[in-house]
């Protein structure tokens, strides 16, 4: 039997990491039969990240490769009909959402001070408070710093979320009216935008980004008729 470990629910929604929340919707559109285990502190896990999965006696973290070893092991029933090229647009997008889009989120999320006050109560707050704001604090020196040598932290918030902005508009264009991004059936590309777009919506966090999906009758009702396909 699989397990999935993730984050525990939090802020409304499954999981508040898109890769965990695009993890556990492949395993629920491929079919594949997984129990869940609930992680707090992500720092005992393989490679100190979530989501990571258990299969027998292999364990595997980082959801991209929990994917390529659950398609190499159970067979790829989401992307076996799936054309070259479409399988280049998924993974241009997939590449798009995870290594740009989740940056603009990151900073949204854990740069803005108020967002800041919502997440050290809600992830940090069983930790003892003479303590927490010093661990809080180091973590985001730590964010900060990452986020410079990426790039990506050189910039003025609003050039960042035009970033987040332009890539929404891509994604849009690529669905257009389909169903889903490849036409009437969901891909694997399908797990990691549902797992992004419906990150971007979380209630705690309102942005401009958000306000774009919800004007979106597309994007809104594509998220709703994934959601639906995994977990309904």
């Amino acid at each position: 039997m699989i397990e999935l470990y993730k984050f525990v629910p939090q802020f409304g929604m499954r999981d508040a990491s898109p890769f965990a929340l695009k993890l556990e919707t492949y395993l629920r559109l491929a079919g594949l039969d997984y129990t869940v285990n609930e992680v707090i502190d992500p720092s005992k896990a393989p490679k100190a990240k979530i989501p990571y999965i258990v299969d027998g006696d292999q364990t595997i973290a980082d959801s991209s490769l929990c994917i390529t070893y659950l398609k190499d092991k159970y067979g790829d029933p989401l992307g076996e009909n799936l054309s070259p090229e479409q399988h280049a647009i998924g993974h241009a997008l997939k590449t798009m959402l995870e290594e740009r889009t989740y940056w603009v989120m990151v900073n949204t999320r854990w740069m803005d001070e108020e967002n800041q006050k919502l997440i050290k109560s809600t992830w940090f707050g069983g930790i003892p408070a003479p303590i927490r704001g010093f661990i809080f604090g180091k973590i985001i020196k730590g964010m900060k710093k990452t986020m410079h040598g990426h790039g990506i932290g050189r910039h003025t918030d609003a050039e960042i979320m035009n970033f987040g902005l332009a890539d929404l508009a891509a994604f849009e264009n690529i669905l257009g009216d389909k169903s889903y991004l490849f036409g009437d059936t969901p891909s694997e590309y399908d797990a990691t935008g549902y797992g992004f777009l419906a990150n971007i919506m979380a209630k705690p966090f309102p942005t401009p980004m958000s306000t774009f999906i919800e004007n979106s009758k597309n994007l809104s009702a594509y998220i709703k008729r994934v959601e639906t396909k995994a977990f309904d």
